[in-house]
């Protein structure tokens, strides 16, 4: 892929705080072009849940968090989590202050894992998150936990929605819950069990990426099937399963991204991983991007490979492996789904390995959608 490395000149970082404007003034090849404002602001935190029982506080390696504070779990019961992550709620708003939760099943087991609440407590946002067993039993089990809420305006393609009348058949939810760069409001109809059609005014495709997870409190999960450009907007294809693999209608979170912010940090990698069996292949160059604060454009592409059934490796070039997040979500119109095994690397590159299972459980090959943030370069300005 051709992409040129731009060096940004003049940056005003505006990341870590609530009500910050992202102003970016691009330096290409030497001759200063004119300044691009992005006027919608990023309140963000991410954390990995790196033991399944017991209360502590998230890795410092892997949590991050806009507000400079740290991020905390609590284990409540098999399978029952509380996330809470410090100083990015909106005091006085409760459960109505909105964002958007992505959260991924950790570890090498078949094991699963779904939003079932957030709320805005005291300053912070607090995340209950619950995961299954690929019968549907709550487990034990770790996990990668992403928030955002996103506000204004502006040049950027950002959406986001929480899906949460699953039976509605046509319907605009929950102002407070979602957002769109446009201005627009976006809109969820329901196809048939567990199909919906999720529309993004005013934002494009191509180039962009999409996060699934399934909310409430059921142990339904969901997957994107496609998305697609429909005119001047972007229409987003979900599928909801049960335990066993049937279509089944659910609530879920989902968040869309065109070459920005995707979770909020300032630093981020996204791909489709669109061949479920290649051993070595860069997945479209339509749809990956990565890009570092202060640097601009990773000029470098990803790459992934199947290492085994349901096994593959992504290379992110460009992505520091501290103060990292990732999240997967399956790929397709059949009822598998994928978690993030582990990732590692250096201040240069990481990799991330991703595992995919069929509805029993055992692994299989699939395309999915990987999304990898860090704070690289966030203390630059």
């Amino acid at each position: 892929m051709k992409r040129k490395s731009v060096l940004l000149g003049s940056i005003a970082v505006c990341l870590m705080s609530a009500g910050c404007v992202d102003s970016y003034d691009a330096t290409e090849e030497g001759e200063i072009g004119s300044a691009q404002q992005e006027f919608v602001s990023h309140t963000w935190a991410y954390a990995w849940a790196q033991q399944a029982t017991g209360s502590y506080t998230a890795s410092p390696n892997f949590s991050r968090n806009s507000s400079g504070a740290s991020n905390t779990i609590t284990h409540q019961g098999t399978g029952s989590y509380l996330v809470q992550l410090q100083g990015v709620g909106v005091p006085g708003q409760e459960i109505f202050a909105g964002g958007n939760v992505q959260v991924t099943a950790y570890g090498s087991g078949s094991e699963r894992c779904k939003v079932s609440f957030w709320a805005h407590i005291g300053g912070n946002v607090n995340v209950n998150v619950n995961c299954f067993t690929a019968g549907g039993e709550p487990v034990d089990t770790r996990f990668s936990v992403a928030y955002v809420r996103k506000s204004g305006t502006g040049f950027t393609s950002e959406a986001y929605v929480r899906a949460d009348e699953s039976q509605n058949p046509a319907y605009t939810p929950d102002l407070r819950f979602q957002f769109n760069s446009t201005g627009a409001n976006n809109t969820v109809a329901r196809l048939g069990a567990g199909r919906y059609a999720v529309t993004l005014p005013g934002q494009t495709a191509a180039g962009g990426t999409v996060e699934v997870t399934a909310y409430g409190g059921g142990s339904e999960h969901c997957k994107v099937a496609s998305w697609v450009q429909a005119g001047d907007d972007t229409v987003v294809s979900v599928r909801c399963f049960d335990s066993a693999g049937a279509l089944s209608d659910s609530m879920f979170d989902l968040n869309f991204a065109n070459a920005t912010h995707v979770n909020g940090a300032p630093s981020y990698s996204y791909a489709w991983a669109n061949d479920a069996t290649s051993a070595a292949y860069t997945p479209s160059l339509s749809y990956q991007k990565g890009f570092i604060l202060g640097w601009g454009d990773v000029a470098t592409d990803i790459t992934a490979g199947r290492t085994s059934t349901g096994r593959y490796l992504v290379n992110l070039p460009g992505m520091s492996s501290t103060g990292s997040n990732v999240q997967v979500t399956s790929y397709g119109t059949g009822s598998e789904y994928c978690k993030i095994a582990f990732w590692s690397g250096d201040e240069a590159n990481a990799q991330a390995d991703v595992a995919c299972f069929d509805a029993a459980g055992a692994a299989t090959d699939t395309p999915f959608v990987i999304v990898y943030t860090d704070d690289k370069n966030l203390s630059i300005g």
